[in-house]
């Protein structure tokens, strides 16, 4: 099917909700909604009762008319139905229905790192440095499969994920970190290119070359995994301010602390590591992140941190969350705006209802947190 046929028809694309069938998927419930695609926790139906739980990624219909949003999700889809790693989300599938494009993936059975670093903030309590340190060595891992990515006739595609976040990393029940969203990934044969004066990626874990309009390479991945690293030892924003400007400036020019800084515990040897990763100068940073992984390795090994710690984490975090119960669900009366009825009596709204609102969210964090997916 041509791109042609997918923005004439997708205007007309009926909003989907759960129970609907999107060709052999049934969706269970919708996950997220972001600038170019929805997602859906689905289950994959087949002869004999076969059934499996994955992830439906349906770009926008509105978005269907706009031939750039199309390129990104082709090119995403294309990237990853060329990696096969442990540590990358796995796609299953990629099709049409009803004039839109829509990508299956791997269902992760655990929560995205965002999610995790809010839930150990809130809770006040820190992520084990071995914990840390084995998330960044798998992310390496993905990354060092990403980076080193060939085609069919054996030429390099120099992939750049150009995203690596905490919301991008997902955790399965066993400890095992992975890499998704490849949205905004540049690679030699993408025809998805960036107009002049955009910048692709979340401000705060940019790289300086990208702020600075230089050309990106697998060395700005390892730079954002130094802030993600970062971030997990000592659970605070490395760069993040009240706005974009003063990130910019942030990534472009404050003096970076070592994480012991502000967790006295972290040991000088991973600290250099950290550091290391946050080279401004690309010449200065590890060149690939097998590099970086091989030195996280050589820390793990020497600290002798057990393999089951991480493990142990996920299981001991999910049962935190799964124990805190979710404020009552608010009756339609009492999300009725606020007004004042004879005799002083007063409805409730959103705003005053425990559970609703943005001060008390909880419930919602909680089920976005079991179901591994964030709605950021």
């Amino acid at each position: 099917m041509s791109a042609g046929r997918v923005l004439r028809e997708g205007k007309d694309e009926a909003k989907l909700a759960p129970g609907e069938r999107l060709g052999r998927y049934e969706l269970i419930e919708q996950l997220g909604v972001g600038g170019m695609a929805e997602i859906f926790k689905a289950r994959a139906t087949g002869p004999g009762g076969f059934q499996r739980t994955v992830v439906l990624k349906r770009i926008l219909p509105a978005n269907c008319s706009d031939p750039s949003f199309v390129r990104m999700f082709v090119s995403e889809a294309k990237i990853l139905g060329m990696l096969h790693h442990p540590n990358v989300i796995q796609a299953y599938d990629f099709g049409e229905s009803g004039g839109t494009l829509f990508l299956v993936l791997e269902y992760v059975d655990g929560p995205s790192l965002g999610d995790t670093v809010s839930v150990l903030r809130e809770t006040g309590r820190t992520m084990p440095i071995g914990v840390a340190c084995h998330i960044a060595r798998d992310v390496c891992r993905a990354l060092d499969h990403v980076h080193n990515l060939r085609d069919a006739d054996g030429a390099p595609l120099n992939v750049v994920h150009r995203d690596v976040t905490p919301s991008n990393i997902l955790l399965t029940a066993t400890g095992t970190a992975k890499l998704l969203d490849f949205g905004v990934a540049k690679y030699r044969a993408s025809q998805a290119r960036s107009q002049v004066g955009t910048i692709k990626g979340k401000p705060a874990y940019l790289a300086p070359e990208t702020l600075d309009q230089r050309d990106v390479d697998h060395r700005t991945d390892i730079f954002s995994l130094g802030i993600v690293l970062h971030e997990l030892l000592t659970l605070q924003p490395l760069f993040e301010g009240d706005n974009h400007q003063i990130t910019f400036y942030r990534v472009l020019n404050m003096e970076i602390p070592p994480p012991s800084q502000a967790r006295p515990e972290v040991p000088p040897e991973l600290d250099a590591v950290v550091l290391r990763a946050l080279q401004r100068d690309r010449e200065r940073r590890y060149s690939t992140a097998q590099e970086m992984a091989r030195d996280l390795d050589q820390f793990l090994a020497a600290q002798a941190f057990p393999s089951e710690e991480a493990v142990a984490f996920v299981q001991d975090l999910t049962a935190l969350i799964a124990s805190r119960q979710p404020p009552e669900i608010p009756s339609f009366n009492q999300l009725v705006a606020t007004e004042e009825r004879p005799g002083g009596h007063t409805i409730e709204t959103a705003e005053t209802v425990p559970g609703k609102g943005i001060r008390g969210n909880f419930g919602e964090r909680v089920r976005r947190f079991l179901l591994g997916r964030s709605r950021e």
